[in-house]
């Protein structure tokens, strides 16, 4: 009887992991997805890597963006950017705003503001790193 008890309270417990681990990675949250917005160490785990990798890439710009609620948001702010310049990759945050770009060519930032304002969005900082 008393195995049993512990098996079963053994079990519950592994199952609440299983749910934790699940539900955070639905959420974006991994122990290390380098998605690193919410990490302590986010300053100082893939920086090195993370720059040197994008400086092989080509140009990259950052734009803070008002409006964004949503994926989907960040999905028509991604097309409207794929639509418009020839990117390598885009990737947009409605949690933080923030759009990174990669491109061969740098972006025109007259163009580009043009572009975000079209889609109903605020475009307020513009960056070359």
């Amino acid at each position: 009887m008393g195995t049993a008890l512990v098996g079963i309270i053994l079990l519950a417990i592994v199952t609440a992991i299983s749910v934790s681990l699940i539900r955070n990675k639905q959420k974006g949250k991994t122990s290390c997805g380098q998605n690193c917005a919410h990490c302590a160490i986010s300053g100082t785990c893939h920086s090195q890597k993370k720059k040197a990798h994008e400086a092989s890439l080509g140009h990259t710009t950052v734009l803070t963006i008002d409006g964004m609620m949503c994926p989907m948001c960040e999905s028509h702010i991604n097309d409207a950017i794929r639509n418009n310049f020839s990117v390598k990759s885009v990737k947009s945050s409605h949690k933080t705003g923030l759009v990174q770009i990669v491109s061969e060519e740098e972006i025109d930032e007259e163009k580009i503001r043009s572009v975000i304002k079209d889609t109903g969005y605020t475009l307020n900082t513009f960056s070359r790193i």
